[in-house]
Parts: C-alpha cells; structure tokens; sequence
C-alpha cells in the first residue's frame, strides 16, 4: 500500500508540475465477436526462474518500461486494439496467484495524460520514463494487487506522444515484450485477429490452455531438468555440486526483500542514478563501416569472418579500454552476452516467456595490444561453442532447474564476471534487430520514431537508420576521473573507423561528427 501511495504521489505531482490532467480506463480482452470467454479457474503454472523477478527491486528490470515516440495517436484505437491483442494473449489481463497466472480479464489500467507542452521530446531520455511510466511493485504483483501490464499515453499540444508499456517480468521478457508490442500493432493497422488463441468454456485440454494463455507449457516442462541431470549440469558448466536452498540465493533473497520497498522509493524519485546511461548513436554506415574493420583479413586466423554484435562489442572494449586503462594494463576482460535460449529449448518466438535469457561470457588477456580485427575474432571464435544451440539449452537449463532448488542465484552469479578478475567487463543486452513498430496511419501512432527502455545492463536498441546504445557505466568505473571517462565517451565516437569513398579528413573531424550526431538526436 505504502509502494502504491508513493506511486500515485509520484504521478500527481509530476502532473501538476507540467500542467497535466491524466485518465485512467481499464482495458479488458476483447475480440472482434465481442468479449472473450475467461474463467478464473484457468490457471497457467510459473516457473521459479520466473517468478525470481518478483523478488527483486524495479533497478533490477522486475517491471521494465518500453517507451516509443510517435508522431500522432488516437487513444480509441490504441485501446481497442490493446483489448484485441489481449484477447490473444488473454493472461496478460489476468493477475499472479503466488506460483500462478490466472486468467481472471481483471484487465490492463490504460493512462491518459493530456500535456500542455508543444511537443514530445524528439529524444526521450531514460530520466523521462519516471514522468510518462506507470512502474507497479514487482512485490505487489506477485500477490495479486497490481496488474502484468500497464499503459500510459502522454499526448501533447502539437499531437506527438510518448506510448509507453510496463510489464512483469515474471510474465514477459525482453523477447515476449517485443512481441506483444507487435502483435499490438499489428491489430491497431487493421490487421486480423488470432481467433485460434481464444480460449472456450468447453474445451479444457492442456492444448486449449496453452492456445489461450500464450505459453508452451508442455515444451517448458520438457526443458526442465530432474535433479540428476541438472546436477551433471552444473559439473559440466560450473565445475561443481548445487546445493538445494544454498546459503548464497536466500542472503539474496533477504537482503532483496528487505531493501526492494527503500530502493523503489529512491528508484522512482530518480535518486539511485541508474536512469542515466550515456547514449551514443550508431548510423547503419557507420556500423558497416565498423564491422568491415573487425573483419579479419584473407589468410588470419578463424573463418574469416564476425558479426556486426561482435564487431561492435569489440570496437566497444577497444575504444573504451583504450582510454580507461593504464598503459601497462594486463588488459584482461570479459564481454558477457545476454542471449535468448527460446529455440534452443523447443520454443517459438510467438510463446511468451517472463525469461528466456542466458548468459554467455568471453574473456581474454591483452586487449591494449590488440588491434580491432583480433579483438572480433576473439569474441568470434569463443562465441561459437557458448551460443551454439546445445549450450544454450544447457545453460538455461541449469539455471531454472537451479532456481527450483532454490540455488538460482548460485547458478547465475557464476556467469557474472567479478570484478576483482578483470581490468574491465562489458555485460551486452542487444535488442537492436528489433523492428521499431508501426501502429498504421498517423491517425493512430503511426511509425514509432524512437524507443527507450531501463533494461540493462548495456542495451542495445533500434533507432532510425541505425541502433542507440545505452552504456551501462560500469565500465567507465575503471577510471575515477571524469575527464578520462568523458574523453572515453567522444572517443566512440571519434574513432570509428573511416570509409575509403569518401573525404577521411572530414569524417575524422570530431566536431563535424558531433554536428552529425546532433542532426540524427542522438
């Protein structure tokens, strides 16, 4: 109760500072026929791994926010194309009973906030998400008094606005989140209805229940390791025994519980500093550019080949260690991967999961005397066996058999990198092949002209003509002065590297760079 009032004071004096006036309606499954048949009776089990993110404080993306920027919106379509797309995605309008989602249409708050203000910002800033979010307590979630997913449309003077959707984690990661976006999208041009995904009073087989909830339970189920399996497992991955309810994940657990409801408070009032990521912009030139420098010469070592993820995670390491590390660094680092294990344990990218997510992690030595196309390879060649389909199953795996002994937190944090281990550690989010949702005519959104979001640790995000990385700044903690960590900053941007067709002294011009930069709203 503290958390909601703490919320709703948030929220009302943010209104009365800009001068706005908000109205909340709720939003409830309904298809073109008319509403959808629910009983409160259908239940659909959560994995503890899931149910993890119920613990943990909102800084720890327990209840993230997906922000776009629109140029139009028409609150009555956005609405009833929300109410279609949770008539195929229905539990999402249903509430968390302790291990469970029930299906109850107790449906979804939808804010409107009219803003006196001209116009949306052209760049909404993470800071921002505070203002035009409706974050809910993960806590309060898992008891049943808060909603899986909350709306709010921010709409201003000129027509612009600023859409935004905070969910569960519990219920959807980054991966079902962008999904449910589309789906929402789809339905708010026009598109059609999935009636195959209405659930019915009659038929009450394990395949209607999955078709109405949105999960595969039986491929979650088939995932699942028993208790010998996961721990060959976790002698294969880890070296070692789990132990059952480890001592590790309940001091987690506790110190979590205890200091969630204070950091939320802190959280909300923009205090904690994580809403303040450097932002840097990467046209898809420049990218190209980027990885045709990674990419290893005819006749070097490996295939002769790397990803644009690896290139630009190298050119990352490099630029940054580069500027942050002392010259007689050991150059010791780590780039941990934050990857989707969906289809490597029998899913498809439609079922909804609240995480799909493993950990991957490379390290290496030396990386002050390596050039940009060893660093890639580097990562490349590592990355090979730790996100073939096979290990990734096996890691995700692992890690939610783990958290149903109650060792999660063991298998997890020894993923992490630590700290006392390396000169500089890089953790990668990359949803930047997400597509940027179109939401139809201008009447009703239209494309979606930018995104942000406060999941972490370093994301990686669609933007026009390229991708937005948001730095998490751990890395810049190498150094305390902040005039080494500005200058490792520009640095991103000055040293990319300079295409042959056109004038290098131009391009090498941090100041024209800059301009460009600020012509893009990066």
């Amino acid at each position: 109760m503290a958390f909601k009032l703490c919320v709703q004071g948030l929220q009302e004096w943010l209104c009365s500072r800009s001068d706005e006036h908000a109205t909340t309606h709720m939003v409830f499954p309904t298809a073109s026929e008319g509403p959808v048949p629910l009983r409160e009776a259908v239940e659909e089990p959560l994995l503890n791994y899931e149910c993890m993110f119920m613990k943990t404080p909102l800084a720890n993306s327990s209840y993230p926010a997906l922000a776009f920027r629109l140029r139009h919106s028409n609150p009555g379509i956005l609405k009833s194309s929300l109410a279609a797309a949770l008539a195929e995605h229905p539990f999402l309008a249903g509430r968390i009973r302790g291990k469970t989602v029930a299906l109850t249409a107790d449906g979804v708050p939808f804010t409107v906030v009219s803003s006196k203000e001209r116009s949306a910002p052209e760049l909404v800033r993470e800071l921002d998400l505070l203002r035009f979010s409706d974050f809910r307590s993960p806590r309060h979630v898992k008891r049943g008094l808060e909603p899986l997913l909350t709306v709010k449309l921010t709409r201003f003077a000129d027509g612009s606005a600023v859409l935004v959707m905070c969910r569960s984690h519990a219920l959807l990661d980054g991966t079902s989140g962008w999904a449910f976006v589309h789906d929402w999208a789809r339905l708010a041009r026009g598109g059609g209805w999935r009636s195959s995904r209405q659930p019915s009073r009659e038929d009450d087989d394990e395949g209607q229940k999955a078709s109405a909830t949105g999960r595969n339970s039986e491929a979650l189920r088939a995932a699942l390791p028993d208790e010998k399996c996961l721990q060959e497992l976790s002698q294969e991955l880890l070296g070692k025994r789990l132990v059952a309810n480890s001592w590790k994940t309940l001091a987690i657990s506790a110190v979590f519980l205890a200091v969630a409801p204070v950091y939320d408070f802190l959280w909300l009032r923009g205090i904690t500093g994580e809403l303040a990521r450097p932002r840097v912009y990467f046209s898809n030139d420049e990218l190209a550019r980027i990885k045709s420098a990674a990419t290893p010469e005819a006749g070097s070592s490996g295939d002769g080949w790397v990803s644009t993820q690896e290139a630009l995670t190298a050119y990352l390491l490099l630029t940054i260690g580069r500027a942050v590390l002392p010259p007689a660094s050991r150059g010791r680092v780590a780039a941990v991967f934050l990857l989707d294990a969906r289809k490597a344990i029998g899913l498809g990218p439609q079922d909804l999961l609240g995480s799909g997510l493993v950990f991957v992690k490379v390290s290496f030595d030396g990386l002050l005397q390596m050039s940009l196309a060893e660093v890639a390879t580097v990562l490349h060649e590592r990355c090979k066996t730790g996100t073939s389909a096979e290990t990734l199953s096996k890691r995700w795996r692992l890690v939610a058999g783990a958290a149903d002994i109650g060792s999660e937190f063991d298998a997890m944090m020894d993923a992490m990198p630590k700290r006392r281990e390396y000169d500089m550690f890089l953790m990668l989010n990359n949803q930047s092949k997400r597509q940027l949702p179109d939401f139809g005519s201008d009447a009703s959104g239209g494309q979606v002209q930018g995104v942000v979001s406060n999941v972490g640790p370093t994301l990686l995000l669609p933007a026009e003509d390229g991708i937005q990385v948001l730095l998490d700044p751990t890395i810049l903690r190498v150094t305390k002065s902040r005039k080494t960590r500005r200058a490792a900053l520009a640095a991103l941007r000055s040293e990319i590297p300079v295409a042959t067709s056109i004038d290098r002294k131009k391009c090498a011009d941090p100041t024209l760079i800059s301009q460009s930069v600020a012509a893009r709203g990066a």
